[in-house]
């Protein structure tokens, strides 16, 4: 009896499941692939890697402790705003040390009343209220002594005061920032420690990418004509007389996908850089790939045809994705690094959620004040003061500021006032020395 595979099997699977029935030699990889597949090889194998990372993700497992969407009324003990800031998106890569991190750290001495933001028009100044019992964290300690070289005790009439957005506090601006991105440098190192990472999974599902990548970029039903096929064909030919095309095919595709995920990686990386306003870098970034993605495409269009070239690109899309969402999904934060992270996403829920969060402390105007400066470091300053609008707005008429806000902060414009890139963070910026080139990072 004689079993015909065709009418289980595409052609090219038909054959290769003869030759394994009657023993024969076993075909080339290219005999598997007939024209009765809807996809190519490299297709399947950059689709088979999505299915690596979706196995591996279910082996190692993604935050188990995750504790999402509980919101924090208290910031984790040990860590000030400045330092939660460095921390800051983790997840993906953390901010490190920016400008905001030290106008965060001012604003955190002011939230412990020991220093006094006054803010009259667009004059904003810094007074010293002294220490008194107050104990400071080191990285804030960093900061207060370096902006006030003798602090003065509580009741000490002669207190040191400083005026933001002159060259006057230049030095001791200078100091502060230095010392605070040293500390937080050495003791957060940006990040590590905070994460569990895990390298070869993903370097496994990158090398089952560019393996597909390579057979998809030199397969015969995306070239040009014979001239471009005869050629990669060629590379593949060994001295043995052994026909192994497809190895040629491979090493030439793999080749032209580095040229592809360089460019891709380089549009992206502007594309990011602009949208944190870093316009220079980000801007000369995107010229790099632009000048390389013509060369690219001028180099393609020649050995693909029209709809090949499309079909390629689509996938090395897919592809450069998969592989950045991979190495995403397959980090893992530390026990620490998970606590750290709740707190920041519990902080950034509970300020953000409208006058529930207010509601449930009563209204008070202490806790407004103590959690003013992780707004700040986290980007929810504006929704956190507006929770408080009615009663900021009644100290203010009242006449009875806080420790450490004074002035126009008084009021409900506090919020917006001391953001990060508000008011006060400019005139703190045009008091500092600019940043080195490339940031402090």
């Amino acid at each position: 009896m004689c079993l015909d595979l065709g009418l289980f099997f595409p052609d090219g699977l038909a054959k290769g499941a003869e030759s394994l029935v009657r023993g024969g030699a076993l075909p080339g990889p290219a005999a598997y692939w007939g024209e009765n597949v809807p996809l190519l090889m490299g297709e399947v194998i950059l689709l088979g890697a999505m299915g690596y990372y979706l196995v591996a993700w279910l082996l190692l497992g993604v935050d188990g402790q995750k504790a999402a969407g509980v919101p924090k009324q208290e910031p984790p003990a040990g860590y000030s705003p400045a330092a939660l800031r460095y921390l800051w998106s983790i997840e993906d890569c953390p901010i490190g040390f920016d400008d905001g991190a030290f106008t965060t750290a001012v604003v955190g001495l002011a939230g412990k009343g020991v220093v006094a933001i006054e803010q009259n028009g667009s004059t904003f100044h810094l007074h010293d209220l002294g220490l008194g019992s107050m104990e400071l964290l080191p990285d804030e300690a960093v900061v207060y002594n370096a902006l006030f070289n003798a602090p003065a005790s509580r009741g000490d009439m002669a207190r040191e005061s400083l005026t933001l957005g002159s060259s006057a506090p230049r030095d001791k601006c200078d100091a502060a920032i230095a010392g605070l991105h040293a500390h937080l440098h050495a003791r957060l190192k940006r990040g590590r420690g905070y994460q569990a990472k895990n390298r070869v999974w993903v370097w496994i599902g990158v090398l089952i990418s560019l393996l597909g990548a390579g057979f998809l970029n030199m397969d015969p039903a995306v070239l040009e004509g014979r001239t471009a096929t005869d050629g990669v064909e060629s590379a593949g030919e060994i001295a043995s007389g052994l026909d192994v095309q497809w190895v040629g095919r491979v090493v030439a595709g793999v080749g032209l996908t580095l040229v592809w995920a360089l460019v891709i990686f380089l549009l992206h990386g502007s594309f990011v850089m602009l949208r944190r306003r870093d316009m220079e870098p980000g801007l000369g970034l995107g010229g790099i790939g632009l000048f390389f993605g013509g060369l690219l495409v001028k180099m393609t269009l020649e050995i693909y045809t029209g709809a090949g070239f499309l079909r390629i690109a689509a996938w090395m899309l897919f592809g450069y994705a998969l592989n950045a969402r991979g190495m995403h999904i397959l980090k893992r934060f530390s026990a620490r690094g998970r606590m750290v992270q709740d707190h920041i996403e519990g902080l950034q829920s509970y300020m953000q959620e409208g006058r529930k969060g207010a509601s449930a402390r009563g209204m008070n105007l202490e806790h407004h004040d103590q959690l003013l400066p992780y707004a700040v470091a986290l980007g929810r300053a504006r929704q956190w003061s507006g929770q408080f609008k009615e009663v900021l707005a009644q100290r203010q008429d009242a006449g009875t500021p806080s420790a450490g806000f004074r002035g126009d902060l008084e009021g409900p414009s506090v919020g917006s006032a001391l953001a990060v890139n508000g008011k006060f963070h400019e005139a703190l910026m045009a008091s500092c020395s600019p940043p080195p080139p490339g940031g402090w990072n």
